[in-house]
């Protein structure tokens, strides 16, 4: 009882051994349990065994057949292991060692028709699902364009606008390209890919959804003089709601207005330092700064668009 269970134990771990393996002989056992390694000694009574985990001995009155394989076998038993686990490659090059060691093997010559049969058929079948998704991502990226009037691009868990068409609501909101999307009327796109943000926009229960982008630009301090005053900044001023900071108004044609920023975008992040609770006065120390230096600054804003 305990040797069978000792054995028990063994042919499970040798089942739950990943990866094939080169083992020369295959003993048979009374019972019909085969052992897979190689006869390192023999004894009266006994087989000594390596196998996968170690060595062990088999009693030779528990032993039914012992077979031999020849290195041209054995080659082909690993390439068949390699092929029931659809590694073509790993298998056809078994197969072809075996070959070259009996160019009129028929097993060999058989093995390597057939492995490779079956690698041209999944390598036909992975180009075939390659090509229906990518003329189903360039659908739906036609949809977005057509129905919200930009375009889409996933990357590293962000979404952001590709293309915004000229004309477009989007592109009369103020989108621009490089805009992240943060969200999608409360659904989170971190990590979306642009066919599930499709199938999302394309809800036939709701035509309109409120996008809340986010847009990081880099800004140019300069000499700004305004109603009799002068001063260095980007040519806007801040307001706080809550403890959001958010753009009060934007001077025309300084370099805020030109990065497309406008009256309501919540400031975010000045330099890469969070805004949240921080006042008017210490963000503009932050933005201030030198003359004919760049500063940081990173808006949120919610745009509501129709589906058309």
């Amino acid at each position: 009882m305990k040797r069978c269970l000792i054995f028990a134990v063994v042919l499970c771990l040798l089942t739950a051994w990943s990866g094939p393996s080169l083992w020369a002989d295959i003993i048979i056992m009374n019972d019909g349990r085969k052992i897979e390694g190689v006869v390192t000694s023999e004894g009266a009574d006994y087989y000594d065994v390596k196998i996968k985990i170690g060595t062990m001995r088999v009693k030779k009155d528990t032993v039914k057949e012992v077979k031999i394989m020849s290195q041209e076998d054995n080659l082909i038993s690993l390439g068949n292991q390699y092929l029931a686990s659809k590694k073509y490659d790993a298998a056809l090059e078994q197969f072809n060692k075996a070959l070259l060691m009996d160019p009129s093997s028929r097993a060999a010559i058989d093995a390597v028709e057939k492995a490779q049969k079956l690698k041209d058929e999944d390598d036909a079948k992975k180009t075939a699902e390659a090509d229906k998704k990518q003329r189903e991502a360039i659908e739906k990226q036609g949809r977005i364009g057509k129905g919200f009037g930009f375009s889409l691009v996933s990357s590293g868990g962000r979404v952001v606008i590709e293309n915004v068409v000229a004309g477009s609501s989007a592109d009369a909101l103020g989108i621009k390209p490089e805009d992240q999307i943060i969200q999608i009327s409360g659904l989170q796109v971190k990590d979306k890919t642009v066919e599930e943000i499709a199938d999302y926009l394309y809800n036939p229960e709701i035509t309109s959804f409120v996008f809340l982008i986010q847009r990081e630009r880099e800004l140019a301090r300069k000499k700004i003089d305004y109603q009799k005053h002068s001063f260095v900044g980007v040519g806007i001023f801040l307001d706080t709601s809550g403890k959001d900071l958010v753009i009060n108004s934007v001077i025309v044609g300084e370099s805020a207005d030109l990065a497309g920023l406008k009256s309501k975008d919540k400031v975010v992040s000045i330099e890469g330092k969070d805004t949240k609770g921080m006042s008017v006065d210490d963000a503009a120390v932050i933005i201030g700064g030198a003359e004919a230096t760049n500063v940081k600054v990173t808006i949120q804003r919610s745009v509501e668009l129709e589906r058309k």
